[in-house]
């Protein structure tokens, strides 16, 4: 006899283990660069439009679940959120076959203890992006990298980089949902995480 459950994940028919499974593939995102879910893609509203972008995940608190990125305040994303905090992230990991889509409200900390601690916490080559002269975004004759011609091909000093800090921004999302898609020969599965006040508050199964 066939066994059904051959070749087949843990969290395959178990809501609990699939919870899991997402916050796991999340962090794991988090700490490693090569992770399919180290990049996701944030979706916005501008002027009753839809604006999607990729970011990386920076920071991950299972137990207040929420995820973080970091972005340059001067930013349309930053303008996008001023007008309305609700955003949705994408993520799939091709390998995996497994797709999370999470829904949430953005907290958005600049030149505040938050972000100063996550400044401090970045890597010099992530803190020269902060340092361009214009605002992301802002339209040029030419190709341009925004940085000055001087520090175009070179890592800033310590003391040239902390002129970023300024720029620098870190984005809580307090997550209200989370949908997990997961991808299998003998059939998906899909299900629905609710959260409120940053609990976990109800899980069900979904029709793929």
């Amino acid at each position: 006899m066939v066994n059904p459950n051959k070749d087949k994940p843990d969290f395959y028919n178990d809501l609990d283990k699939t919870v899991d499974a997402l916050w796991d593939l999340l962090l794991i995102g988090k700490n490693k660069s090569k992770s399919e879910f180290h990049q996701g893609y944030i979706a916005t509203y501008n002027n009753n439009y839809p604006s999607i972008r990729t970011v990386v995940l920076r920071h991950v608190n299972k137990s207040k679940n929420t995820i973080s990125f970091h972005t340059d305040i001067r930013s349309k994303k930053i303008e996008e959120l001023k007008d309305n905090n609700k955003l949705s992230m994408l993520f799939y990991d091709h390998g995996k076959k497994i797709q999370l889509k999470i829904s949430g409200i953005a907290e958005v900390h600049n030149n505040n203890d938050q972000s100063r601690q996550a400044w401090d916490k970045s890597r010099s080559f992530s803190k020269k992006c902060y340092i361009v002269e214009k605002a992301p975004g802002t339209p040029s004759d030419k190709a341009v990298s925004g940085y000055a011609d001087e520090y175009e091909h070179d890592l800033p000093s310590d003391e040239i980089l902390e002129n970023g800090y300024n720029n620098f921004t870190l984005v809580d999302i307090h997550i209200s949902s989370i949908e997990w898609l997961y991808l299998h020969r003998d059939g998906h599965r899909r299900a629905l995480f609710t959260f409120e006040n940053n609990v976990l508050v109800k899980k069900s199964w979904l029709t793929p």
